[in-house]
C-alpha cells in the first residue's frame, strides 16, 4: 500500500507541472494574440485614414476586448501609441487615444 502511496504522489508531481506549462503557454499565447489583434486592427485603419486616433470605448467595440486588455495589450505592443485628448475647459486628460506607428518604440 505505501508503494502505491508514493506512486501515486510521483504521478500527481509530474501531472502537476505538465499543467502548469500548459496553462502558462495558453495564458501567453492568449496575451500574444490580444496585442497582434490590436496591432493588426489599427494598422489597417491607419492605411484607409492615417491621422485617425481610436479611443478606448471604440476598439472595444470592435474588438470585443475589455478596456484592461485593451490598455495590456497597447503597453505590450512596440507599435500601438497611446495619446491623450485634453479637456478644453479644465486641462485634464479626458481620454486616451491609440494608434498605429509603423517605426517601433525602442523600449
Amino acid at each position: 500500500m505505501e508503494e502505491w502511496l508514493r506512486v501515486g504522489a510521483n504521478v500527481a508531481s509530474i501531472l502537476t507541472s505538465i499543467i502548469a506549462a500548459g496553462a502558462s503557454v495558453v495564458f501567453w499565447a492568449s496575451k500574444r494574440s490580444k496585442r497582434t489583434r490590436l496591432e493588426n486592427y489599427l494598422k489597417a485603419k491607419k492605411e484607409k485614414s492615417p491621422d485617425e486616433l481610436f479611443s478606448a470605448t471604440r476598439l472595444m467595440a470592435d474588438l470585443g476586448m475589455t478596456e484592461a486588455e485593451i490598455f495590456a495589450a497597447s503597453f505590450a505592443s512596440r507599435h500601438v501609441v497611446r495619446d491623450v485628448r485634453k479637456d478644453h475647459s479644465t486641462g485634464f486628460a479626458a481620454e486616451v487615444l491609440f494608434r498605429y506607428r509603423d517605426d517601433p518604440i525602442i523600449r
